[in-house]
């Protein structure tokens, strides 16, 4: 700045400013009039300097007074949502048990709305996720991998990026395309309006937004050199003027590049211009920064994905909805610095509580929730760490959970119990579970927030995390698609919810104070006040097939300004009933399988994953279902039998354990053997732990003796299945080498067999697992370790007495199962 503008600027202050002042408004008129430069360069060049400098100063001044009309609006927005959070905290400090228990109770719920903004607006990207989908021009090659893993439309999503570049006028002349590029481009406005209103500030691009996922690991292997050369040609040089409205040259983008790769190779995202800090700021302020790499179309984009990009753009697409309904959810519960409210929050509980510091809530403390429900914990501190670990995981899921449907029969026990806690029509649920093959009905729920799980890639129910998808994700998904494990869970969830929308569509025709203690407490619980079931009760239900239901469209059309608020409400609440039913972790097992919210991406976060893999029903279950058990009808006016903790127990247990059993008799006649004699009390023991909140990891928890099973079992129930395949190897390698010095005999083959099959994908699969061992393995391992058939059989007699229907290394089964050795003999 020059010395007679300085001196201008100080008269104008009224004192005499730093120099750091001085530089800082040098630098914000200099930013200022790159920005107007890029809005019309030509217009811009034919201004003198002096013109450029009073627009730009102009602008710049008009800038500051609206940030400071806006910081001035979220004082205000702070204080009221303060206000509000400290109000459903005390509300539920009386149920809860305390204060801490309450501040955690308030972060479940902020979850679950969490949760419903996202459904409420996947609900609406149905034309995208057609045209994700879409076999259209495809040979049968092509539509087999779709199926099978994930793999994209080429033409239907070069149109598709193209159409989304050009807001939806890309002149492909696909009409499906065309709609789901309207349809991206309408949820992510709606979403960025949303935001904004909360107290964001997040700008506007001339062309169509898609979410760049850089892979850190790939871009730092090229190295600068190579990265800049092949994004250069890339980029949209348009958008890279100078102050002067003439275009940057070659060597100034080349400059910025360089920038950026320091910034992308290092796990992070570059939002900043070359050598500009900005600090994270309050949450409102997330995206205030403009993006700074712009690819000048559709193919530009694709190209760069091609070659630097982290998993496919549809991950990335709904990646950034669940991103964008995070950022929606906690400023639109804590104000637009969320973070703050939670301190605030935390340092009154603490207060509050005797000692002066707050208490564990299920053995952790509210920061570990709070840092899940914010996304520290699932932000990765080293991409290419996280993603060693998550291959790690997918392949334990791929090799071991490949018959796991069977075990999931278990599913019905919670189900019906908690159908019963929510007062619904057994009847009703059978309908709408069967109900589930029907297309329409898919897409009827679908539009209405009821999401399958398979698309949303969500928490995934196996892994206890998202399935990236590189090769393992993608085997992994592959794998449980084909054993019907997701067919199974999204039809039983589904069916469930469809349920829950007609119950609550009942409901709806009273008003607040016409519902029962019990129907208000459950609602409350759940964060829907009285007001939200006012906007409830003035909406117009939904009609399907002859039936009611409470869907979002019913409550939009109330025409309230919450509605869309209470929508997100209702929606979480809906889901979370629905992984009561067919369990998924909540936000307490989430809690215990990262050790107090470990971040991941580090090294103790890895580790914790690892550890708990496949221990999240068990958990589960206790946080969900034991809980609830223990807390009884807590003595409600209209509570249902099912509250009741005899009944709820009894339920409980008479169903798991039912199921159990048959489930433990499924395995044995699927692996060819004759069922267990049910007169022993060993049988029951195992039925209880088949059934009784673990589900399949009723095998990894206590050890299934009828299967032949290495030693490191134990360890891998204990410490994860990757700490008890670790233990495997050293077994196979370290224990065959002693056993062979010692003069022992080995049986390294058929050991390394049975290892592999723990770990490749498709080969335990449950409906041709039999079929592929009679047929070829069996064989390979006799030939092996030769009298291993022989100790297998001899293993089934000694632990169960049982015979066997299809004999190991038969060929074809010489009789049929032997119903009547479950009466014993």
């Amino acid at each position: 700045m020059k010395r007679q503008c300085i001196e201008a600027v100080n008269r104008a202050a009224g004192r005499v400013l730093t120099d750091a002042e001085i530089r800082g408004i040098d630098s914000r008129i200099e930013q200022t009039m790159t920005q107007l430069a890029r809005q019309d360069p030509d217009a811009w060049r034919a201004l003198p300097m002096n013109q450029r400098v009073l627009q730009a100063a102009q602008a710049a001044q008009a800038d500051i007074a609206a940030e400071a009309g806006r910081k001035l609006a979220n004082v205000q927005r702070q204080v009221l949502a303060t206000a509000a959070t400290a109000g459903r905290i005390d509300d539920i400090k009386a149920t809860a048990g305390g204060p801490s228990a309450a501040l955690v109770a308030d972060i479940n719920n902020t979850q679950l709305y969490i949760e419903g903004v996202k459904r409420q607006n996947v609900a609406q990207l149905m034309d995208l996720v057609e045209a994700a989908g879409s076999s259209q021009g495809t040979s049968i090659g092509r539509r087999a991998l779709m199926f099978l893993f994930d793999a994209t439309n080429p033409a239907m999503t070069r149109d598709l990026v193209t159409e989304i570049f050009a807001n939806g006028k890309g002149g492909t002349g696909n009409q499906i395309a065309r709609a789901g590029a309207e349809a991206w481009l309408k949820v992510t406005e709606g979403m960025r309006q949303r935001f904004n209103a909360a107290g964001g500030d997040v700008g506007k691009l001339a062309y169509g937004y898609l979410p760049q996922p850089h892979d850190a690991g790939r871009v730092r292997a090229a190295g600068a050199d190579a990265w800049v050369a092949q994004t250069l040609p890339l980029l949209d040089r348009k958008q890279y003027v100078r102050a002067d409205g003439f275009a940057m040259n070659d060597n100034e983008v080349v400059d910025f590049l360089r920038a950026a790769f320091e910034t992308i190779s290092t796990d992070g995202l570059n939002k900043t211009e070359p050598g500009q800090t900005v600090g994270s700021g309050a949450k409102a302020n997330k995206g205030s920064e403009s993006r700074k790499i712009h690819f000048k179309d559709g193919e530009s984009y694709q190209t760069y994905l091609a070659q630097y990009g982290r998993g496919s753009m549809y991950d990335a697409m709904l990646s950034h909805i669940g991103g964008l309904a995070r950022d929606i959810g906690l400023v639109e519960r804590y104000g637009p610095n969320p973070n703050a409210q939670f301190k605030l929050q935390n340092d009154l509980a603490a207060r509050a509580e005797k000692g002066g510091k707050t208490k564990d809530v299920f053995n952790s403390q509210p920061k570990s929730y709070w840092d899940i429900v914010s996304g520290v914990t699932g932000a990765p501190e080293s991409a290419r760490l996280a993603q060693i670990g998550q291959d790690i995981r997918n392949v334990q899921t791929f090799g071991k959970l490949a018959g796991a449907v069977v075990s999931s029969l278990t599913d019905l026990s919670t189900m019906m119990v908690t159908t019963g806690y929510n007062k619904l029509s057994y009847w009703d649920l059978f309908k709408n579970v069967t109900k589930q093959t029907s297309k329409e009905t898919r897409d009827f729920l679908t539009q209405h927030g009821v999401i399958a799980e398979t698309m949303l890639g969500d928490i995934n129910r196996w892994a206890g995390e998202n399935i990236a998808n590189n090769w393992s994700g993608r085997l992994a998904n592959s794998t449980m698609k084909l054993s019907l494990m997701n067919a199974w869970t999204d039809s039983m969830r589904r069916g469930f919810s469809m349920t829950m929308m007609q119950g609550l569509a009942k409901l709806s025709e009273k008003k607040w104070g016409d519902l029962t203690e019990w129907d208000r407490s459950h609602l409350g619980r759940k964060g829907i006040t009285e007001a939200d079931w006012e906007v409830v009760t003035a909406g117009k239900l939904t009609d399907f097939q002859g039936r009611q239901y409470l869907t979002p469209e019913a409550i939009m059309a109330s025409g309230h300004e919450q509605a869309s608020q209470v929508v997100s409400k209702v929606l979480g609440f809906i889901t979370d009933e629905s992984e009561y039913a067919v369990m998924n972790p909540d936000l307490a097992t989430k809690t215990w399988q990262t050790w107090g919210g470990l971040q991941a991406g580090t090294k103790p976060g890895e580790l914790a994953r690892l550890t708990m893999q496949f221990k999240s029903f068990p958990i589960a279950m206790i946080s969900r279902h034991w809980r609830r058990l223990l807390e009884g009808d807590r003595g409600l006016d209209g509570a249902p039998m099912q509250a009741n903790k005899a009944a709820y127990a009894a339920a409980l247990a008479v169903t798991t354990t039912a199921l159990g059993a048959l489930v433990f008799q499924a395995k044995q006649v699927i692996g060819g053997k004759d069922p267990v004699d049910m007169t022993k009390p060993k049988f029951w023991a195992r039925a209880i732990a088949q059934g009784g909140g673990a589900g399949f990891l009723g095998d990894l928890v206590l050890g299934d003796t009828t299967d032949d099973r290495s030693n490191a079992d134990i360890l891998g129930r204990l410490a994860g299945p990757t700490a008890g395949s670790i233990a495997d190897i050293i077994a196979l390698t370290k224990g065959n080498i002693d056993q062979a010095n010692a003069g022992k005999p080995t049986h390294a083959g058929a050991e390394a067999l049975r290892f592999a099959k723990g770990h490749l994908p498709y080969v335990n699969l449950w409906y041709s697992k039999a079929a592929l061992d009679h047929l070829l393995l069996h064989d390979i391992q006799e030939n092996l370790s030769p009298g291993y058939l022989s100790r297998v059989q001899s293993k089934a007699k000694k632990d169960w007495g049982q015979g066997w229907w299809w004999k190991p290394g038969e060929a074809a089964p010489e009789r049929a199962p032997d119903v009547a050795a479950m009466g014993g003999r």
